[in-house]
């Protein structure tokens, strides 16, 4: 199950100190897709900024969307992959979340916002986007939770992982996975081979 999923996302959090209101970021991602900053044929931004607790700002790509996202109460970015990618689930794991690191450092990287954005270097959240091959089960949970500790080592230079399930009313599955030391953004892509 865990090598056939295809449709997941990852999610770096945001400093809440330093949050951007969301407004803030439709501007910047208009000037990505006329720049094609990052990853993926971008094709247009979609203004959510008047929902709470999930996507507020979704810059829509052809092969996946990144997010401003605000689920669960915790800000952050989230890039969830639309398209199938080659390779065992690691591989498109590091994939997914090279393309979130990369765009993460841009938002840190911002002149733009009245506040520098800060993203935690010491926690990631995996969201999967398939219920038929994914349902929100102990089962798959655990079978998935194998494969992400198995990345988070990777990305977090061997640290001890601490793995928790959101238990929101979303019933997607959702696990984050969080360590006691930081890393900058640049570091963690340079674990991925970034």
């Amino acid at each position: 199950m865990v090598e056939r999923l295809q449709r997941f996302g990852l999610k770096l959090f945001v400093d809440a100190d330093a949050a951007v209101s969301p407004h803030a970021y439709i501007p910047v991602f208009h000037r990505w897709i006329q720049t094609g900053a990052v990853d993926g044929l971008l094709i247009d931004v979609a203004d959510y900024a008047h929902l709470t607790d999930g996507p507020r700002v979704v810059l829509v790509a052809h092969e996946g969307n990144y997010g401003i996202d605000d689920s669960g109460g915790r800000p952050g970015l989230v890039y969830t992959r639309k398209q199938p990618l080659d390779g065992p689930f690691a591989d498109r794991l590091s994939t997914v979340c090279r393309t979130l690191l990369g765009a993460a450092r841009l938002l840190e990287m911002e002149q733009s916002f009245d506040t520098p954005v800060t993203f935690h270097g010491n926690a990631i959240e995996l969201i999967t986007n398939d219920r038929l091959l994914a349902p929100n089960t102990d089962e798959t949970a655990r079978a998935i939770e194998t494969a992400l500790l198995a990345f988070a080592t990777t990305l977090f230079d061997g640290q001890a992982c601490e793995v928790g399930r959101n238990t929101g009313e979303d019933d997607r599955l959702a696990l984050n996975v969080t360590v006691p030391q930081a890393a900058p953004l640049a570091t963690l892509l340079q674990r991925l081979g970034g």
